[in-house]
């Protein structure tokens, strides 16, 4: 096993959202610029669903613009993963997780994590209920190179191997 291994979204994905939204917005602007052109509901109407279509299918678009410059990664090393995206989330040191475990919302699964009670702080115990009713410490992205299934395992094999006894 290599001391650094790391996984990326695909860009591929991160264009097709992007198209998705660009796609929406447009219609957005045509509904705002002319909604006389639509049949239904009154102008006013058209107006408010273009508004609703630019702010609801725009943000996403700029967010997974804003992805292309800095792709979602997972960064496994020797210490312990780290999360690297939009916000640069700190390393989690292998020896402070409980376990990895699959959590599924709708048709999406994301690898969620615990940590063990000795590291949390009350704070992280606290957020860690709200957020997610007392089951995870943390998420891990969903659409990297590889499943959901096949990137537990690889966290897991990783914590087995780098965690150091306690």
């Amino acid at each position: 096993m290599s001391d650094r291994l790391v996984l990326r979204r695909p860009r591929r994905k991160s264009a097709l959202i992007i198209l998705a939204s660009a796609i929406f917005v447009a219609v957005g602007l045509w509904m705002i610029a002319s909604p006389e052109s639509f049949d239904r509901g009154s102008d006013e109407f058209n107006i408010l669903v273009g508004w609703f279509s630019l702010i609801f299918f725009g943000a996403p678009g700029l967010a997974e613009l804003c992805s292309l410059v800095r792709p979602t990664q997972l960064i496994l090393t020797r210490e312990g993963f780290q999360v690297h995206g939009l916000r640069l989330k700190p390393v989690v040191p292998w020896n402070n997780v409980e376990c990895f475990f699959i959590f599924k919302m709708k048709s999406t699964s994301f690898v969620s994590f615990t940590l063990k009670a000795s590291v949390q702080s009350p704070a992280q115990r606290a957020t860690a209920l709200i957020a997610s009713s007392g089951r995870a410490d943390g998420n891990i992205p969903a659409y990297l190179e590889k499943s959901a299934d096949e990137v537990r395992t690889l966290l897991e094999e990783w914590r087995i191997q780098h965690s150091k006894v306690d």
